[in-house]
């Protein structure tokens, strides 16, 4: 390959490529003070503001490129400065691969630069969700009336006038009284609020009067989220171009500025006695020396990456690691530090990545419970907020709206934390595993070597699939704190679905086993009063919700069943008129008008006789003929049925099931009733039906005394699946029930069900 830089006075003889330019806005700004690393280290502003630290040859490079200039012309001057020739060829691979990337030059006309890239730096555990409170027109006259502030002796008197006076305020303080003086009044709080926020904005105004005094320029002043709480910041940027000692005064300078916070605080509590200042006073403080902490991007970590010449500490995270490991050579990114400068890096890494790492793990451990202390939060102050609406509380509304919005704001911030940790992942993951691989090719046994190129495939029709017409897109979260992310950052940041939801969508594909045929589903108890028909109801509600093929439940109840008023106003048609006009049904429209139909799940139920002297008529045969009729209409059949299984009717229901849902109470009672239904069926050639039955312990509750894990290992030694339904209140009222009604867990349960029943339809699948 071809040398960059050769000896000087070498030459080289190429076609010069097209003429560079700067891309408008380039300020080239000169050495970095006080950098360590080993070599000089440049700064280079782009016209958006970003900030670029370039090697001395790549700073020649762009400090001399120039429109009147070729190429020769640009290489020439740049050997002329560097002390080595650079080729043509090298000037085109530099700018081409290091400075067109960056956004720094372009070929493009003048005037046309609307496809110019420019890439933003990404650092790690940086602000998110930004917005700007004062723009640059509003902070830099500001800020150039504040710097007078950093006069010398202004600094040292007030620091000292600090330290006098908190030893003033410590003496006379009464923090108790201040407490209950908090306690009793509760919307102090929002005074506190108020006045923690000002000092904040004060704070980041000292950052802005430090660079304007050390003469850089500051930007914007605005707020966002970092890490998972809510963070003023000040653009800064320019103070890059001062030297160490006004890079440091500029990291210090809001800490500078909230003196005059804890002056004004100390002197308003000695002169009120008012314990809201003294509370302020001391959470001030507190979050000052919380600044000085190194591990995040706080006043301190831009200290210490100060102090080490290094911009950024977490951009040698990496490097640092991979220089740790044993007999892997130094990363060059580590190697390029000076001594002092490189102790001070890794120092700081094996100190700070186990800090993070474990605060990490100890948030996706605790997330649970945060949601959870967070969700009950937010209902508190949602009862206090109504309880102040009622009285016309202004402040009491306020500080609760206020306390629900801080409560938001850190879960958001934990939704975007984990978010941009998993996107790290992936993208390395991603990273690991496109990297590109060595086609090798194997010689024939006893012969020379033959290189047959795979068989190339002949384009086709078959080619335009989903994933080649359309982009893989990550798919949106349905619920819950990730769609609310989701939805308020115009779905640019994508949490991806909750556990919960990927188990939901699993419940959902099996439920969606495809049958073969048509199937028989009996749904069984020996007890009344287990819910054994709204169970059928919501199983059948289910399935019709859920399956694309036609869902139908039988009211098979000799006792007059009540399925039909369950779910919706009948027809005026029973199973009697279906029986008598069996020889004249001989489509499905026909059959139709004899099913009602739920409004909400499209559920069609075939009720039973409202005369019990006619449905106890109804026997195994009549049941056989109405099933034989319905399996020609129907892909899933559910067949609610009677208490008895004496019962000649019920008997020959379950010669015609394929499965059986078997529904009972919590309970010793209830448990045994079940066990003895199973016992007989064991007995009388129906044990294939129990292998495989599905087991509802229904109308779960908490305060019941028996437990039901006992019964749910007994069944689950006898039964294919075992599933809990909690009580539900919407069960409860033997009026219409619609899905909806029911609270998220029982649906979820009844999702359940469904699955374990169409866990079946498979390894079973009959056509008939």
């Amino acid at each position: 390959m071809t040398d960059l830089l050769t000896p000087a006075g070498a030459g080289s003889a190429l076609t010069p490529p097209p003429r560079w330019r700067l891309t408008p806005g380039i300020e080239v700004l000169g050495p970095v003070q006080g950098s360590g690393l080993r070599d000089p280290a440049y700064l280079v502003r782009r016209g958006d503001g970003q900030m670029l630290q370039l090697s001395e040859l790549l700073h020649l490079v762009l400090s001399c490129i120039d429109p009147s200039r070729d190429a020769d012309a640009v290489a020439a001057a740049v050997t002329a400065a560097y002390g080595r020739t650079l080729t043509v060829e090298g000037l085109e691979h530099l700018v081409s691969q290091k400075l067109q990337p960056l956004g720094l030059v372009t070929d493009a006309p003048e005037g046309d630069d609307d496809g110019q890239l420019t890439p933003k730096a990404n650092p790690l555990l940086a602000l998110t969700i930004k917005g700007t409170l004062l723009p640059p027109s509003v902070t830099r006259p500001l800020a150039r009336g504040l710097q007078v502030l950093y006069w010398p002796p202004a600094v040292l008197l007030s620091v000292v006038a600090m330290i006098g006076l908190n030893v003033l305020v410590v003496q006379a303080a009464d923090f108790w009284l201040a407490v209950t003086q908090l306690f009793t009044t509760p919307t102090l709080a929002l005074a506190m609020y108020g006045l923690l926020t000002l000092s904040a904005v004060i704070h980041e105004l000292g950052h802005a009067a430090a660079c304007r005094y050390g003469g850089a320029q500051p930007g914007a002043i605005g707020v966002g989220l970092y890490i998972i709480f809510p963070a003023f910041y000040t653009d800064v940027t320019d103070s890059y171009r001062l030297g160490r000692g006004g890079r440091i005064r500029t990291d210090l300078g809001g800490l500078y500025f909230n003196v005059f916070c804890v002056l004004a605080l100390g002197l308003a509590y000695l002169g009120t006695g008012h314990g809201v200042f003294l509370l302020t006073w001391v959470i001030l403080q507190v979050q000052m020396l919380q600044q000085l902490i190194p591990v995040v991007r706080f006043d301190g970590y831009y200290v210490l990456s100060d102090l080490a010449g290094v911009p950024d500490l977490f951009a040698r995270v990496g490097p640092v690691l991979r220089t740790l490991r044993p007999g892997v050579p130094a990363d060059p990114r580590v190697t390029e530090l000076r001594p002092g400068a490189r102790r001070m890096v890794v120092t700081w890494v094996v100190l700070v990545v186990p800090t993070l790492m474990l605060g990490l793990v100890w948030l996706i451990w605790r997330l649970p419970e945060f949601v959870s202390r967070g969700g009950d939060g937010i209902r508190l102050h949602r009862q206090i907020f109504d309880a102040a609406w009622a009285q016309r509380d202004v402040a009491m509304m306020g500080l609760s709206t206020l306390s629900m919005l801080l409560i938001l704001l850190p879960l958001l911030g934990v939704a975007v934390l984990l978010w941009r940790a998993l996107a790290a992942l992936g993208r390395w993951v991603q990273h690991r595993s496109t990297r590109p691989g060595v086609e090798s090719w194997e010689a024939p046994a006893g012969g020379a070597r033959h290189l047959t190129p795979p068989e190339i495939a002949v384009p086709s029709a078959a080619d335009f699939t989903d994933a080649l017409m359309l982009p893989a897109r990550r798919p949106a979260p349905g619920h819950g704190w990730r769609r609310a992310v989701y939805t308020g950052t115009g779905h640019v940041l994508n949490p991806g679905r909750s556990q919960a939801e990927l188990h939901r969508e699993a419940l959902e594909r099996r439920l969606r086993t495809p049958i073969e045929g048509s199937r028989r589903v009996v749904v069984m108890s020996r007890k009344g009063g287990v819910g054994k028909t709204t169970i059928s109801l919501a199983l059948g509600s289910t399935f019709a919700m859920l399956r694309g093929d036609r869902v139908v439940a039988v009211d098979a109840n000799p006792d007059a069943g009540n399925l039909a008023h369950r779910a919706a106003l009948p027809m005026g048609r029973t199973i009697t008129d279906v029986l008598r006009d069996l020889d004249r049904i001989t489509t499905y429209a026909e059959l139709r008008s004899y099913t009602s139909q739920a409004e909400e799940s499209r559920l069609e139920v075939l009720a039973s006789d409202d005369d019990p002297r006619i449905g106890m008529a109804l026997d195994r045969t009549d049941y056989h003929r109405l099933i034989d009729l319905l399996d020609h209409y129907y892909n899933l059949i559910l067949l609610d049925t009677g208490t008895g299984i004496l019962d000649s009717a019920n008997q020959g229901l379950l010669s015609e099931a394929d499965q059986v849902v078997l529904v009972l109470r919590q309970g010793i009672d209830g448990g045994r009733a079940a066990a003895l239904t199973l016992d007989w069926m064991d007995e009388h050639g129906f044990a294939h039906l129990v292998a495989n039955a599905v087991v509802v312990i229904n109308g779960l509750r908490d305060d019941v005394g028996a437990p039901a894990d006992p019964m749910r290992r007994h069944f689950e030694k006898r039964c294919d699946r075992v599933i809990t339904v909690p009580w539900d209140p919407a069960l409860e009222t033997g009026g219409r029930t619609d899905m909806s009604s029911l609270r998220r867990q029982t649906r979820d349960s009844m999702i359940q069900v469904a699955a374990a029943v169409a866990d079946n339809f498979r390894e079973m699948g009959t056509t008939r």
